[in-house]
């Protein structure tokens, strides 16, 4: 039976005039708020202005003349209110017209285009709709001059793609049922939903990923605006003529439920997929998507149960891993790979020459520069990074190998620029998995290289690294996490346990680490740095537009140290979460069903014994062998084998340069020898995906 909307439109006649009331009315309904505004009443002055607000602001981000428009909303819920003490006022109602007759005239704008185009049209837009079942409603005139303004210079939305172009269609939306104009609101919706597709431009990728700014990765972000305003429109549309269709619907859900909602944790997003909304304080908790979702049980029922789980998780009203399933996907669309396990979450944001490093544009996030070269989340509550980033060493970014510069570089263009690496990428069975990066930064600044692996299973990620060279005249690290700091740092050193109090450790050669119920194992014997200190900073080194005050976070880093110049450094480590003991520990590392085969700039491989699933890099053409099992290559890939019996194996395997040229695999098990070609000609957008074969032995 349908539920919410779905069943009162279904007893409505579907005629043009009744749209137009639905959708204001499902509008309404959607923004019905009862709002306290004594305070703001005290500021209002008898010109129609606010006596704290200078209008003749243009800031681009921090925008102060929109709180106008946000004031005046908040009067017209209090007006249209029954619960409301200031519910018919008509002195209340004399100063919604003032207001709205002052902000006409005054007429002020911003410098960035987002507020002028899409905040201060829809702002108006919603607060017109609601005010329409006042007592008494705007004057005519004044509903129309402004609603003529709002057509002139709220911008087409043809003219965009993406979130941008859902956002504009929104307030034509608003605008087309004041006005009841038919071919206006046709041409909103169809511009709502018209961008949801697959596309090689800005919008939903053929991996399942978003991109928006060009080729960059904006699951969350602009993201969260596609899904905002394609779910608003999709839900205020049922039972009309403008109902989303099928396809859409169906398309829309895989992206919401199978890469959006998989990359939150608990309540909070993977801060590599935000793009530059990293710098804005709390901005990877996404508690408000469960109206997305909430939306999504009328609009796709089918998935209704798994909407519902994502809610639960969202409001915290069950744990992170509730109803969570295992996957592990690769976007080669989108340089980005997701592990998820019902324990945890662990991800890695790549750049190549196909895709754009993560942006600094509106002068927010701008010590991002090493964000996009390897970088991991390893989240368990998915609180663990949550508005820690003023207080971050950006050269400390997990999963990175950087020069620790005094200054943190900036790319010579603030919206994105393409990354450098020919090699990134990863293969993929759907629910294990490995990504592989070969990257050089000959920006003099930091001039620094790696052949770089991460080995995705059940209980573990394996991260390799190899061929590490610089010229830095600065200490070369691998940050292996920096997060939040908890109680209880354990140590192992020589089979000696020990736990370790707040300060700066160097430590030689320590079998593991354990912080916060994740293990960090270091089966090559290296220098490990670790600090568990008081770390300082404001958002307003990060992003100009917010709080100059000094933040104090408690921080936990540890990482490899390279030295200084390395010409072939290596490392190894293996993340394992859930663990909570040394005893914990010290079994797992007895048990380990890890085999490090192979750790150099040519080749890189890993053995899980108890899955038996073999998975090697080959940065270039040649052969690895171990044991029964024997692979030889004529190009760079990554490939996992698995199934391995006597007549049979599976082999998965991707090419991370996307070069669309067959490769031939030679695979050797015991005294038993197949040839195979993997054709990856003419595959255009899927160059990067993995094909799968089944080898007869």
């Amino acid at each position: 039976m349908a539920t919410g909307w779905a069943s009162i439109l279904t007893q409505m006649p579907n005629q043009q005039n009744n749209d137009y009331e639905m959708f204001m009315e499902k509008i309404r309904n959607t923004t019905i708020k009862n709002p306290s505004i004594d305070k703001d009443l005290a500021l209002f002055q008898e010109n129609g202005s606010f006596s704290d607000i200078d209008y003749d602001d243009t800031q681009m981000t921090n925008w102060t003349p929109i709180q106008h428009i946000e004031r005046l909303s908040d009067f017209v819920y209090a007006y249209t209110n029954e619960k409301n003490k200031y519910y018919q006022n008509e002195d209340l109602y004399q100063k919604i017209v003032k207001g709205l007759e002052y902000w006409y005239d005054v007429d002020s704008e911003s410098d960035n285009w987002w507020h002028n185009q899409i905040s201060e049209p829809q702002k108006l837009g919603v607060l017109l709709i609601q005010m329409r079942i006042g007592k008494k409603q705007i004057p005519q005139e004044l509903e129309t001059k402004i609603l003529k303004r709002i057509q002139e210079t709220g911008g087409d939305p043809a003219k965009w793609t993406g979130a941008n172009r859902t956002d504009i269609a929104l307030h034509w939306i608003y605008r087309s049922c004041l006005t009841q104009n038919e071919a206006d609101l046709k041409t909103a919706i169809d511009n709502v939903f018209n961008p949801v597709v697959y596309t090689t431009e800005e919008g939903f990728q053929h991996d399942n990923s978003y991109f928006q700014h060009g080729e960059q990765l904006y699951i969350g972000g602009y993201g969260d605006e596609i899904l905002k305003g394609v779910t608003q429109v999709a839900s205020y549309a049922l039972g009309t003529q403008y109902q989303l269709d099928k396809e859409k619907v169906k398309l829309l859900s895989k992206f919401m439920r199978e890469t959006y909602y998989r990359t939150v944790r608990g309540q909070n997003m993977s801060f590599d997929v935000v793009g530059r909304s990293v710098s804005r304080p709390g901005l990877l908790n996404k508690r408000t998507t469960t109206t997305y979702a909430q939306r999504m049980i009328d609009i796709d029922p089918t998935h209704a149960d798994e909407y519902k789980a994502i809610i639960a998780r969202l409001n915290r009203k069950q744990p992170a891993d509730y109803q969570v399933t295992a996957s592990h996907t690769h976007y080669f669309r989108g340089d980005y790979s997701l592990h998820v396990r019902p324990q945890y979450n662990f991800d890695v944001r790549l750049a190549s020459t196909r895709t754009k490093k993560c942006e600094y544009g509106n002068k927010e996030n701008l010590k991002t520069y090493f964000m996009s070269d390897g970088c991991t989340n390893i989240v368990q509550t998915g609180d663990e990074y949550f508005n820690i980033f003023p207080v971050w060493n950006w050269c400390h970014i997990p999963g990175t190998t950087a020069p620790q510069v005094e200054k943190i570089p900036m790319d010579p263009k603030a919206w994105g620029v393409l990354g450098t690496s020919t090699y990134a990428g990863g293969v993929s069975d759907s629910i294990y998995g490995a990504t592989a990066y070969a990257y050089m930064d000959t920006n003099p600044e930091v001039n620094t290289g790696a052949k770089k692996s991460w080995y995705f299973f059940d209980n573990e990620v394996v991260c390799l690294g190899a061929g590490i060279q610089s010229t830095s005249t600065y200490p070369v690290h691998t940050t292996v996490n920096q997060c939040f700091l908890k109680d209880g740092i354990l140590v192992d050193k020589g089979g000696k346990e020990e736990t370790l109090a707040n300060g700066s450790y160097t430590l030689q050669a320590p079998q593991w680490v354990l912080h916060d119920k994740i293990g960090y194992f270091f089966p090559q014997k290296e220098e490990v740095f670790l600090t568990a200190q008081t770390q300082s900073g404001r958002w307003y080194d990060i992003n100009t537009s917010k709080s100059k005050k000094e933040e104090k976070r408690d921080v936990f880093t540890l990482g490899i140290n390279h030295g200084v110049a390395p010409k072939d450094g290596s490392y190894a480590y293996i993340v394992v979460p859930g663990k909570t003991s040394a005893q914990e520990m010290e079994a797992y590392q007895k048990e380990n069903a890890i085999e490090i085969l192979s750790n150099n700039a040519k080749v890189q491989a890993v053995r899980n014994t108890k899955l038996n699933v073999w998975m090697v890099t080959f940065f270039e053409a040649g052969t690895f062998k171990h044991k029964e099992l024997s692979v030889t290559v004529d190009k760079p890939c990554i490939l996992m084998v698995k199934d391995i019996n006597a007549k049979s194996a599976n082999l998965h395997i991707a090419d991370p340069g996307q070069t669309q040229s067959p490769i031939q695999v030679e695979l050797k098990i015991g005294k038993k020898k197949q040839a195979l070609t993997a054709d990856f000609s003419q595959t255009g957008i899927y160059a990067g995906a993995t094909k799968q074969y089944t080898v007869k032995l």
